[in-house]
């Protein structure tokens, strides 16, 4: 199992010089802002109508992102396919206003603050012909994990493909001793997963613990969420979505625990962030009963619900198979804007996205050529 990557805003931001923000992430990349900002001409530069026709153009992407993000999902092959499919990024400088920059045909950003957020949702209200991916609202929503699988829940799905659910659960805001009890009532099975409530982007909120006794519990810190563990052959399953398309890849995650396990075990046992630290398991030698992916149809329908419900373009799912079933499957996390960079073929499908994402815009809101 596993916890998640970085989230996208979070309740804090902070003021300099006549209101505008200096967010807490790296800045390390002003040299790139003004090297970006150079290639951006003064008009607007996706595809335009001409003639009942589209007439590629420059796509102008505008991004704000943490200097280890950038490096992490801006690498030189999605850098250099972009260019070749009249792509350009650029990227926003954080110390003007970004009214005063672009013109952009997309804003792509994963930075937190509630200044920041603010500054976005203005934007989008200035600037309708600008697509921002994706809305701070509904990156909200992802951040805390009792409101982003409760969507999962409620969509209950299941159908000749597999059944898909979340891990009961409970929420724990306050008072450590109370958590044995409070399990007790809930009637949750031991262990429990024990994860942060709130994804802020830091790395206590990556941290996951596995709990094999009640007394132990009162351990653990919260605010936090209580998940029953449930055996999954210690793989999981990570679902990037990008709009419509969809990619899986294994990862191992945390080994099954068994009764003497549990008998003999007590403690609360802390571990990283599983999944991203762990090697990929595509090519392991496994059970092909564990390895055996979800069914294409299962995950299409989910992604397409989850895109609808949650009203993201860019997350991943983390879901595990029950051990011992085929058709049961369990959603463990979701995050926005997750490393895609660790998915092979990313800067097609990424590309191939940005691409399709303006032109179906363009197609509901025609410029008036007149």
């Amino acid at each position: 199992m596993r916890l998640k990557e970085e989230n996208a805003c979070k309740n804090e931001g902070e003021k300099e010089n006549g209101g505008h923000v200096r967010l807490k992430e790296e800045n390390g990349f002003k040299n790139e802002v003004e090297k970006d900002n150079e290639r951006v001409t003064s008009q607007s530069l996706y595809s335009t109508m001409i003639s009942g026709a589209y007439q590629q153009q420059k796509l102008v992407v505008g991004y704000a992102l943490t200097s280890k993000k950038v490096k992490s999902f801006l690498q030189p092959k999605l850098e250099g396919l972009a260019r070749k499919k009249g792509i350009i990024f650029v990227a926003i400088d954080h110390h003007r206003p970004l009214s005063d920059q672009g013109p952009f045909d997309i804003v792509l950003h994963k930075l937190t603050g509630k200044e920041w957020c603010q500054i976005l949702e203005d934007y989008g209200q200035t600037h309708p012909e600008v697509t921002v991916l994706d809305p701070p609202d509904a990156i909200q929503h992802v951040h805390n994990r009792q409101s982003m699988l409760q969507d999962v829940a409620d969509l209950n799905l299941s159908d000749s493909h597999g059944k898909v659910g979340v891990p009961r659960q409970l929420v724990i805001k306050k008072d450590p001793s109370s958590i044995p009890d409070a399990v007790t009532r809930a009637g949750l099975m031991l262990p429990l997963v024990a994860k942060p409530l709130v994804v802020d982007g830091s790395a206590k909120s990556h941290e996951l613990s596995l709990a094999y006794d009640q007394l132990s519990l009162s351990l653990l810190e919260p605010p936090l969420v209580l998940q029953e563990f449930v055996n999954h052959g210690g793989v999981l399953f990570k679902v990037y979505i990008v709009g419509e398309a969809i990619k899986v890849v294994r990862r191992f995650s945390l080994p099954d625990v068994n009764k003497r396990e549990l008998l003999n075990n007590a403690g609360v046992f802390q571990f990283p962030r599983v999944s991203s630290a762990a090697a990929s398991a595509d090519d392991a030698d496994l059970d092909p009963c564990i390895a055996e992916l979800p069914p294409r149809p299962l995950l299409e329908k989910l992604a397409r619900e989850l895109r609808r419900r949650l009203g993201l373009h860019l997350f991943n799912i983390d879901m595990i198979r029950e051990h011992g079933t085929r058709d049961r499957f369990y959603v463990i996390d979701i995050n926005y804007f997750p490393g895609y960079g660790k998915m092979p073929g990313y800067e097609h499908i990424f590309t191939d996205f940005l691409l399709d994402l303006v032109q179906s815009k363009h197609k509901r809101h025609p410029p008036n050529n007149s």
